[in-house]
C-alpha cells in the first residue's frame, strides 16, 4: 500500500516469533504485520505506563525524604543566619 510514512523490516528471530505467538492467540485473525502493529502499540503503552509508575513511586520516595528533614530548623532560621553576612 502506498504511503509517505517510513517503513520497518523485522526479522522474525525466535523472540520475534513468541511475541508473535502470543499475539496470535490475541488476535487470531491478523495477518503479521497487523499482529507486529499491536505488539507495537501495546508494547508502547506499557512502556508508557511504566514510566508514570517509576515516577510516582520516585515522587513519593522524594516527599518522603522532604517529610524526614521537615522542621528541622526553626521558622526564619536562613533569615537570621543571613543577617550576620557582610553584604
Amino acid at each position: 500500500m502506498p504511503t509517505t510514512r517510513p517503513r520497518t523490516q523485522v526479522t522474525h528471530t525466535v523472540e520475534i516469533e513468541e511475541a508473535l505467538q502470543i499475539a496470535r492467540s490475541r488476535w487470531p485473525d491478523e495477518s503479521p504485520s497487523a499482529l507486529i502493529t499491536h505488539l507495537v502499540v501495546a508494547g508502547g503503552r506499557a512502556l508508557r505506563g511504566e514510566e508514570s509508575r517509576r515516577s510516582a513511586a520516585q515522587r513519593r520516595r522524594i516527599d518522603l525524604v522532604i517529610d524526614q528533614f521537615a522542621g528541622i530548623y526553626p521558622e526564619g532560621y536562613l533569615r537570621e543566619l543571613r543577617e550576620d553576612w557582610p553584604e
